[in-house]
C-alpha cells in the first residue's frame, strides 16, 4: 500500500482524538501536496465570495491545491490551450454564455466548463445554484461525473431547477473514490495532515523539531534488541 494512503487512513482515525493525545503523538504534520486544479474566471460576473461554501467544502474532501484565475471568454476551441496556459494539471473553467449549454466536460483534455448564464433567468436563488453547479464543475474537471447519492452535487441534472435539489455540497462517498483515481491519472497528490507518530509509522516522516517528535522518531526508527534470526536450511531448499 502506498505509504500516504495509508498515512492518510491513519490521520482519518486520529480525526477523533483529543488535542493532548496529539500532543503527546508530536503534534499535527503537514505533507506538502503536488500538482493543482485552476480555477478560470471567464468574465463569469460572478461574486466569488459568493461561493466561498463550494470552495470550502471541495478543500475539507480533498486538500487539493486551487488557484484562482482570470480568463478571456471561453470557446471549445481554445479551451486545451487555456489548460496549458494555466499551468495546472486540470482546469475547471466558469463563464456565462447566451450560445453555450450549463456544462460542459472533457476529461480527455483535462478541463470542465460550467456556465452560469442559464442559471440568471428565473429569478431562483443564484448563489445557491452556482454554489451547486461550481462543486459539479471542479468535480467533473477531476474525472467524476455522476453519483449514486439521492440530491447531491452530482445527481442527474436535466435544467437549472434541479440544482435546487441539491441538499449537501459535500461530496458522497462513491465520488469520492473516482476523484481519487482521477486525482492519481493527473498526477495530483493531496496535501495530508495527521500525527506525527502516524507519519514516522508508515515512514513519510520529516526529520523531528521538538523534543517530542525527536523521541518518537527514535523510538520508531530503533534497531531491536533482540532482532529475528532467519537461518538458510539447505536440506529445506529455498
Amino acid at each position: 500500500m502506498n505509504s500516504r494512503i495509508l498515512f492518510a487512513a491513519c490521520a482519518c482515525v486520529c480525526a477523533f482524538a483529543s488535542a493532548a493525545s496529539e500532543a503527546d503523538k508530536g503534534g499535527t504534520v503537514r505533507l506538502a501536496g503536488k500538482g493543482r486544479l485552476a480555477i478560470v474566471d471567464c468574465r463569469s460576473g460572478l461574486d466569488w465570495n459568493e461561493m466561498k461554501p463550494a470552495l470550502d467544502s471541495f478543500d475539507r474532501a480533498f486538500h487539493v491545491d486551487v488557484v484562482m484565475q482570470r480568463g478571456e471568454p471561453f470557446s471549445v476551441e481554445g479551451a486545451a490551450a487555456a489548460v496549458a496556459a494555466a499551468k495546472s494539471n486540470a482546469a475547471l473553467f466558469v463563464g456565462s454564455r447566451d450560445d453555450y449549454p450549463m456544462s460542459l466536460a472533457a476529461p480527455e483534455q483535462k478541463w470542465a466548463f460550467v456556465n452560469v448564464a442559464p442559471l440568471r433567468l428565473d429569478g431562483a436563488n443564484f448563489a445557491k445554484r452556482c454554489q451547486a453547479l461550481l462543486t459539479r464543475g471542479m468535480y467533473r474537471a477531476l474525472g467524476s461525473d455522476t453519483s449514486q447519492a439521492a440530491n447531491s452535487c452530482l445527481s442527474p441534472v436535466y435544467s437549472p431547477a434541479d440544482l435546487d435539489k441539491v441538499s449537501d455540497l459535500d461530496v458522497a462517498m462513491d465520488t469520492y473514490m473516482a476523484i481519487g483515481l482521477g486525482l492519481d491519472a493527473l498526477g495530483i497528490v493531496p496535501v495530508e495532515y495527521g500525527t506525527y507518530e502516524d507519519a514516522c509509522m508508515t515512514g513519510v516522516a520529516p526529520p523531528p523539531t521538538n523534543a517530542v517528535q525527536k523521541a518518537i522518531w527514535d523510538k520508531v526508527h530503533a534497531i531491536p534488541k533482540n532482532p529475528m534470526k532467519i537461518e538458510f536450511d539447505p536440506k529445506k531448499g529455498r
